[in-house]
């Protein structure tokens, strides 16, 4: 599996790219060939940040979504969890693994 992380107008530490590929790949690594995420601020206006996650899933098509918050951190966790879910539904199985660190 590829996972590629961009982001967009941040600096972003070596921990926090290891962490968005981290918690996609637990949520999702046994179903799909590849995943883009991107991490950045909504605008340069604005203090969220957006993560947005593509994920190829071969022969089954593909799913992308978006989160947004005011942690970047958070913004990756809502983004692999919905993502998680929306790979589930798309294939029939519920896979979704919740963050401890940012559940409620």
């Amino acid at each position: 599996m590829r996972i590629r992380i961009s982001v967009i107008d941040i600096p972003i530490a070596d921990q926090k790219r290891a962490y968005a590929e981290y918690r996609v790949f637990r949520a999702i690594a046994p179903y799909v060939g590849a995943v883009d995420v991107v991490v950045g601020r909504k605008s340069a206006a604005h203090r969220q940040f957006l993560c947005t996650v593509t994920v190829d899933l071969g022969r089954s098509g593909h799913v992308k979504t978006q989160a947004r918050g005011t942690h970047p951190s958070a913004v990756i966790d809502r983004a692999a969890d919905r993502t998680a879910w929306l790979i589930g539904r798309r294939i029939g199985r519920d896979f979704s693994v919740k963050s401890p660190a940012f559940s409620s």
